[in-house]
Parts: C-alpha cells; sequence; structure tokens
C-alpha cells in the first residue's frame, strides 16, 4: 500500500484548518502543515490534529509547496489547501488507489463555494486541479500566486470533488483579489511599458466577458456578477501594479 504526506500551505486559516485535517482521515498517513507565522492560533489547531507543522516564511505559494514536499516522509503527496476539504466520494477513491499502489499523478475536480453555496459558473466547475503527485517527479513552478504543478507524466483523473471553501464573503473575494493581484505584479515588472499598458487596456474586459458571459455568470444572479466583477479587479491590478 502506497503512502501519502498531504500537504498544506497556511496563514492564518483557523476557520478552516481542523475541518480540511479532519477530511484526510484514513487517507493522509501524514499532514504537513507550512505555516507563515499565523497569528489566529492555525498551527495550535493544527498540531492538536495531529499535523507536523513547519513555520517559514511566505515566498510565494509555489516555493512554499515544492518546500514543503521536501518537509515529508513520504514520497507520494496530496497538496490541499487550508480551506478545502474531501468529498466522501474523493476520499473512497483515494483509499482504493492507495490499495492498488499509486503511479504517476491525479488531478481532481474542484467544487468552489460562495457564501457555503456551490457555483458551477464563471469557470469554477469543473476547477481542474492536479493534487497527488511523486514529488520524485514533479514540482510546482515558482509563481507566487496560481502555481502550477509540472509533471513528467499526464496526470489521470480521481473520482470525487475537492469541496473548496472559497469565501465566506464578498469582502473576502475583493481582499483576496487585492492580494492576487499585488502578488502577481511583481514578475511582470520587468516587462515592457507598452506590453502592459496593451495588457491593462484590454486584458481586465476580457477577463470579465468571459466570466461572465461565455462561462454563464450572467446565469447564476448577483454571485455570478460579483466573481466575474473580481476576476477582472484582480486582472487590472497585476498590470496597473507593474506599471506602476
Amino acid at each position: 500500500m502506497t503512502k501519502i504526506s498531504a500537504l498544506i500551505i497556511t496563514h492564518d486559516e483557523a476557520r478552516h484548518i481542523g475541518a480540511c485535517i479532519d477530511s484526510l482521515a484514513g487517507v493522509a498517513d501524514e499532514v504537513v502543515v507550512i505555516d507563515s507565522y499565523s497569528t489566529d492560533g492555525t498551527a495550535a489547531i493544527a498540531r492538536s490534529k495531529g499535523a507536523k507543522v513547519i513555520e517559514k516564511a511566505f515566498e510565494g505559494f509555489g516555493p512554499q509547496k515544492n518546500y514543503g514536499a521536501h518537509q515529508a516522509t513520504h514520497d507520494y503527496i496530496l497538496s490541499i489547501d487550508a480551506d478545502e476539504v474531501l468529498s466522501g466520494d474523493l476520499r473512497l477513491s483515494i483509499q482504493t488507489l492507495k490499495q492498488a499502489d499509486i503511479t504517476g499523478s491525479y488531478y481532481v475536480h474542484r467544487l468552489n463555494h460562495m457564501a457555503g453555496r456551490p457555483v458551477r459558473s464563471c469557470g469554477w466547475y469543473p476547477d481542474i486541479r492536479t493534487r497527488l503527485y511523486d514529488r520524485r517527479s514533479a514540482q510546482w513552478d515558482d509563481k507566487a500566486v496560481h502555481e502550477e504543478l509540472i509533471t513528467s507524466d499526464a496526470p489521470r483523473h480521481l473520482s470525487g470533488d475537492l469541496w473548496h471553501y472559497s469565501y465566506d464573503s464578498y469582502a473576502e473575494m475583493k481582499e483576496r483579489a487585492d492580494r492576487y493581484g499585488a502578488l502577481a505584479a511583481v514578475p511582470l515588472r520587468s516587462k515592457g511599458k507598452s506590453y502592459l499598458l496593451v495588457k491593462l487596456l484590454l486584458n481586465p474586459m476580457a477577463k470579465f466577458l468571459k466570466s461572465y458571459i461565455l462561462q454563464g455568470g450572467i446565469t447564476d444572479g448577483y454571485a455570478g456578477w460579483m466573481i466575474s466583477r473580481y476576476k477582472m479587479r484582480e486582472t487590472f491590478l497585476k498590470y496597473y501594479l507593474a506599471l506602476r
């Protein structure tokens, strides 16, 4: 049977971390939490749940995850965010896979929630994410935000959804759009001003129209409007801040 180390990157996730770790019971043989010096008790909650907690200054999601994978005991890593939980079907899929011995990497469908309500428009579902992998043949890129896993194989699908409790409120969505926009701006500052200006003029509205019209946000009422609006805001800030 293949053993799995679950990896969670945290900063002030006291609201969610307990449920996340609880959902890993029977799936993960070890839980590793890389915490960026939380001040809300996140680390204490994780330790009380049996997790191995390592504190490390935040250097971007990709670098944090690569660092965490190297601190794990087992080669197979299940990467999960603190505000995510495994659905029952996904738990069963991973447990079955463990019995047969895991090979390669696997992706899941993530079902995002807004204020506790599942949202399937705006490109939020199926939100395909590769999350189970062998650290010996895969690693995260070095992006500070919206990081991607680089694998040496074609990932296969694990049935069952990963439930993502994305935002508890629209104010939280705005705060994260601002934070992610600022993070994404940093590597763009080496680009030419003409390039950034064109992107600033075109990409935010294109992002909104794709989310709201092409991906069906218009059918999801207020939630669809706000999600599309904050996608546009994050894109605008990315290029605006890179230009400054």
